[in-house]
């Protein structure tokens, strides 16, 4: 769960296991606006197939880059 003074345009994030709407759970996007503030900040998500929608903070977790470390992994 993300808290609206840590969302950051540009953030890779995945929609949460209890959002409302089963079919996007899971689903993966970037962070491209922010809008309101406080507790009714509404996050604007852009996903690879091109699709926009709006988020609560809440309904979105945070997906860490992988550490410069890990650059066997890849």
């Amino acid at each position: 769960m993300l808290r609206p003074e840590e969302v950051r345009v540009g953030t890779k994030v995945r929609v949460g296991d209890r959002h409302r709407i089963a079919e996007r759970r899971g689903m993966v996007g970037r962070v491209v606006g922010r809008y309101g503030g406080g507790e009714y900040m509404a996050i604007d998500v852009r996903f690879a197939d091109g699709q926009h929608r709006l988020f609560w903070p809440s309904d979105l977790e945070e997906i860490s880059p992988p550490s410069p470390s890990a650059w066997w992994r890849r």
